[in-house]
């Protein structure tokens, strides 16, 4: 049985939009690693959502396709829920991961593996959408991140919820270049064709 093109969007889109699943609901579990996209060309702002960590943790934005970091910020003892911080211009489709260093046992850890002191993920990633019990009524829509400060050899409870925030001009789905969306909306425009010509 063919499933229709409509109706196979329409299921898509809906996993796409689950989200404000927070707090992290597998706790003692290594989230699974989300890459991260600059959702179109503009400014990236981070607002600090709340923590629960006893040690001093502050952010920064990587953009690995430009290859430049931010400084750190939003340090969480000392942030107030609904603060923002502008992590700068990035452009649509460059690679983005957010790093948190724990100033209390300097370590450093990250959305990325492979940057993360122990090679796990520390970001937990869903999408927020501003609505119901988890929001707060000053941080618009946006990606929801929770980190998790500890490394596995510091006894890491896997929460997430250790530092929290919510970042503007997010996309968990890589932008197509400006060709590639050109493209794809040109063989769209020849789907009604195909079906007529051929009985799809």
């Amino acid at each position: 049985m063919k499933t229709p093109l409509a109706l196979t969007f329409l299921i898509s889109a809906g996993f796409l939009a689950r989200g404000d699943i927070i707090p992290y609901p597998n706790a003692g579990t290594i989230a699974p690693t989300v890459p991260l996209f600059a959702a179109q060309t503009g400014d990236v702002d981070a607002y600090f959502y709340g923590f629960s960590a006893a040690d001093t943790d502050a952010i920064q934005m990587c953009d690995v396709t430009l290859g430049t970091c931010t400084a750190f910020a939003l340090t969480n003892q000392t942030t107030t829920v609904g603060s923002m911080e502008d992590f700068g211009l990035v452009n649509a489709g460059d690679v983005l991961v957010f790093n948190l260093e724990n100033m209390t046992t300097g370590t450093l850890l990250s959305s990325d593996p492979t940057v993360s002191a122990d090679g796990i993920n520390h970001a937990y990633i869903t999408p927020y959408t501003a609505t119901g019990s988890t929001a707060i009524p000053t941080i618009p829509a946006g990606t929801f991140v929770g980190m998790e400060d500890l490394s596995l050899s510091q006894g890491s409870d896997l929460d997430y919820n250790d530092d929290q925030f919510v970042i503007s001009n997010l996309s968990m789905n890589q932008v197509p270049e400006p060709s590639s969306a050109i493209l794809c909306l040109g063989l769209l425009a020849l789907l009604p064709i195909a079906r007529r010509k051929f009985g799809l």
